[in-house]
C-alpha cells in the first residue's frame, strides 16, 4: 500500500514564509517557482522515505527522523520528515544553515 503524505501546517508556513523571502530578494517569478519546486519534490518522499538520510537531530527523538534536501538548484532547505504508520509526515522545511530542531519543534 502506498504511503500518504501529510505536510504539518508549520511546514505549510515554512514554505509560506520562505517563498516571500524568494520574492523580496530574488523575484516573484523565482518565489513561486521555488515554491512549487518544493511541493513536487515532497509528493516524492512517499515513494521510498527510508532511503533518506537520518536527520542531523534523529538521536534527540523517540522516532526517527529523515530528512530530505529540497529547493531550486543545490537545495539549501531541508524537509524534516517522519514515517507514521502508513502517512509520510513532513514536521518542517528547515534552511540548510538554521540550527538543529528543539524537542518543542515537532508535532
Amino acid at each position: 500500500m502506498p504511503l500518504k503524505l501529510v505536510i504539518s501546517e508549520r511546514a505549510h508556513q515554512d514554505i509560506e514564509r520562505n517563498a516571500v523571502w524568494w520574492a523580496r530578494n530574488h523575484s516573484l517569478t523565482q518565489a513561486i517557482d521555488w515554491q512549487d519546486v518544493v511541493y513536487r519534490q515532497l509528493e516524492t518522499i512517499p515513494e521510498m522515505p527510508e532511503s533518506y538520510s537520518l536527520a542531523p537531530e534523529n538521536p534527540k527523538f523517540d522516532e526517527v527522523l529523515r530528512e530530505k534536501n529540497i529547493g531550486l538548484g543545490a537545495g539549501g532547505y531541508r524537509a524534516v520528515f517522519t514515517v507514521r504508520g502508513n502517512e509520510v509526515h513532513v514536521l518542517t522545511i528547515r534552511r540548510g544553515a538554521q540550527r538543529e530542531l528543539g524537542d518543542h519543534e515537532i508535532g
